[in-house]
């Protein structure tokens, strides 16, 4: 049985997440956020509580094979990799963003700087898990809406990031694939986008 632990469990991607990993019969799953007491689902285990907070990530992290944490902010990665290290917990699937090494590709990149205020995307989670010794998968998430295409390109870091757009449910299925070891992408920094969708200007929703 894995135990898989989601770190901003009321966010949009675990809306459509969760219910991929109820379906899995090794998965034991357990909810943590702010609120994770309210959230609607069944046959989970939910723990309200602050993951800026080391002790109360310790507490929820104790037993769990896999993190994924839904969200990118350099400040709660590292306290978030510091719970891991405590805790013996040695992976992690986390969302990021995009340009984090200025990889956008033309004519993508244009508008995507202007829509990130013209500045490659610093101070992430990725600074802190290069830096770890944690088996880790960062997202490099082009811009995400929501659809039922689960189709995704992989891209590894250091080629150019082309894909202008991607629903949350194939990151969801991309998730769930390095959850149930259909992938393994450890110690990766993954680009992602949706098939067709490369070498375009915009996303079709902007």
């Amino acid at each position: 049985m894995k135990k898989v632990i989601i770190i901003g469990a009321g966010g949009q991607i675990p809306e459509v997440l969760i219910p991929l990993l109820q379906e899995q019969d090794d998965v034991e799953l357990t909810l943590f956020g702010r609120s994770a007491s309210k959230l609607p689902y069944e046959n989970v285990t939910k723990i309200s509580g602050n993951a800026s907070n080391l002790s109360e990530l310790e507490y929820a992290l104790v037993g769990q094979d896999i993190v994924y944490m839904n969200f990118d902010n350099k400040a709660v990665t590292d306290v978030v990799v510091e719970a891991m290290e405590k805790t013996d917990v040695k992976r992690i699937i986390q969302a990021g963003v995009l340009s984090v090494y200025g990889e956008v590709a033309e004519p993508f990149a244009t508008w995507n700087s202007r829509m990130m205020g013209g500045r490659v995307a610093n101070n992430r989670g990725i600074v802190t898990l290069e830096a770890s010794d944690l088996d880790y998968t960062y997202m490099r998430m082009t811009w995400l809406y929501n659809g039922s295409d689960k189709a995704y390109v992989v891209s590894p870091k250091g080629e150019p990031f082309l894909g202008v757009q991607i629903t949350r449910r194939a990151i969801a299925e991309f998730v769930c694939d390095n959850i149930t070891g259909k992938r393994n992408d450890l110690k990766a920094s993954i680009g992602l986008w949706e098939p067709g969708s490369e070498n375009k200007a915009k996303p079709v929703f902007y």
